[in-house]
C-alpha cells in the first residue's frame, strides 16, 4: 500500500477512508418550519444508494412542543418520514435514529435514488430554536 492509498479523499462531500470506509454526511440542524426546512441534503455520491442509518442529534430542543419526520424525497421541499416519522425535539436532547426511534412508517434501510434528497421536516408544533445535527450513513450502489 503506498502513502497515497492509506489518505482519506473527498466524493462529493463524503470522506472516503482506506479500505473504502465512508464517514457520514453531518448537515446542521435548521429551525424552518417548511418541509424540508430542518434539513435537506441531496445525496452526494452521484449514484443510487442505501442509507443504514440516520442519527439526529439534537443539542437544543424546540421551545415549544414538535415532532420531526425525515425521509427520502424527491426534491429538497417534500416532507418524507420513511425514515423517522414524528420524533419528539421538545422532550430532550440526545442522539436519536431510525432504527429506535423509527416511528410508525420509519424504516431502518431506505434506498436513496442518485437525484433524491433526505428532508427533513416539522411535521407538527414549532420548532422554532432546534439545534443539533444530522449524520446520514450510507452505501453507493
Amino acid at each position: 500500500m503506498t502513502d497515497t492509498d492509506k489518505r482519506a479523499y473527498m466524493v462529493g462531500d463524503v470522506h472516503v477512508f482506506p479500505g473504502g470506509v465512508r464517514a457520514p454526511v453531518k448537515v446542521a440542524l435548521a429551525d424552518a418550519a417548511t418541509a424540508g426546512g430542518v434539513a435537506a441534503i441531496a445525496n452526494p455520491f452521484g449514484a443510487a444508494a442505501y442509507i443504514t442509518r440516520i442519527v439526529v442529534s439534537v443539542t437544543t430542543v424546540a421551545t415549544a412542543a414538535a415532532t420531526i419526520d425525515a425521509g427520502v424525497a424527491a426534491d429538497d421541499e417534500t416532507l418524507s418520514d420513511d425514515l423517522i416519522d414524528g420524533l419528539d425535539v421538545n422532550a430532550a436532547t440526545g442522539l436519536f435514529d431510525n432504527i429506535v426511534n423509527a416511528g410508525t412508517n420509519g424504516k431502518a434501510l431506505q434506498p436513496w435514488g442518485a437525484s433524491e434528497y433526505v428532508t427533513i421536516s416539522e411535521a407538527s408544533g414549532d420548532v422554532s430554536d432546534l439545534e443539533g445535527y444530522v449524520y446520514i450513513h450510507a452505501t453507493p450502489q
